[in-house]
């Protein structure tokens, strides 16, 4: 199949470590452009050595994506930088974990900008450029708490959904010219899992990898997945292969979401 990215400019926000970076180098590979982001210096300049040390066009800039300014400076310099835009991978790093009752409303603020706001405001400010270099892909990750809530995970659990039907409004408002899907994440081989899985240890007095184990058992292929497998997802919809695909909902988790839908 031939998805016809060679060439093509992408932005992918969090893009230093995990999820991010493996959808970063699938995107490269295939011949593009890609401009980084992430609120870490540190670990967005290891990020862009390694890729760039591989052969691939990487420019990168801080961004911290619960700030409106931070967000609408990071897709003008996107555009400076590449000569326009084709693609934008909408990521960020999970929120904090927690329950209704104990997080405060400071928590519930930071994760509103970090989770809905930052996909917005800059999905908002691609549009136009998307739209006058002959139409893109905006890809928005999110997680399979959006159907299938997760303990501990309120955050992730009421503002997933909120991304996802932003996504499907916007591939409505966009059309013909810009495609909009999202990718439901499940559990993959990255920090954030750890993180995840450490918590809910503690929370129930059990050793991580009985944590572990048990939510093996919750997915039919038996397995974390690997961030390249997710990366594929991103490289598809983002490529001509998926040029009548919009408005979609694609759950990349090994199975683990039971529902028809």
């Amino acid at each position: 199949m031939d998805i016809r990215l060679r060439g093509r400019r992408a932005l992918v926000t969090a893009a230093s470590k995990g999820l991010g970076f493996a959808s970063v180098r699938a995107l490269a590979g295939e011949g593009c452009h890609v401009a980084i982001s992430s609120h870490n210096a540190e670990h967005l300049e290891v990020a862009a050595k390694a890729l760039r040390k591989e052969g691939y066009r990487i420019d990168a800039r801080v961004a911290d994506l619960r700030n409106g300014d931070e967000c609408s400076a990071l897709m003008e310099w996107a555009v400076a930088t590449l000569g326009g835009l084709d693609v934008l991978v909408n990521n960020c790093g999970g929120p904090i974990f927690g329950t209704v009752e104990g997080l405060d409303d400071a928590a519930w603020s930071e994760a509103f900008n970090l989770v809905v706001m930052s996909a917005v405001r800059l999905s908002r400010a691609a549009l136009p450029t998307l739209r006058r270099d002959g139409g893109g892909v905006i890809v928005n990750l999110t997680s399979i708490a959006a159907h299938q809530p997760v303990d501990n995970l309120v955050l992730s659990n009421a503002l997933r959904p909120a991304v996802v039907g932003m996504g499907k409004t916007l591939a409505k408002e966009a059309a013909p010219e810009v495609r909009v899907n999202s990718i439901l994440t499940g559990r993959f081989e990255t920090d954030r899992i750890v993180n995840e899985n450490r918590h809910q240890a503690q929370k129930l007095g059990v050793d991580i990898e009985e944590i572990r184990a048990r939510s093996f058992k919750q997915i039919p292929l038996r397995r974390y997945g690997r961030p390249e497998e997710l990366a594929a997802a991103v490289v598809f919809l983002a490529g001509d292969g998926a040029s009548f695909i919009t408005g979609a909902t694609l759950a990349v988790d090994g199975g683990e979401y039971p529902g028809l839908f």
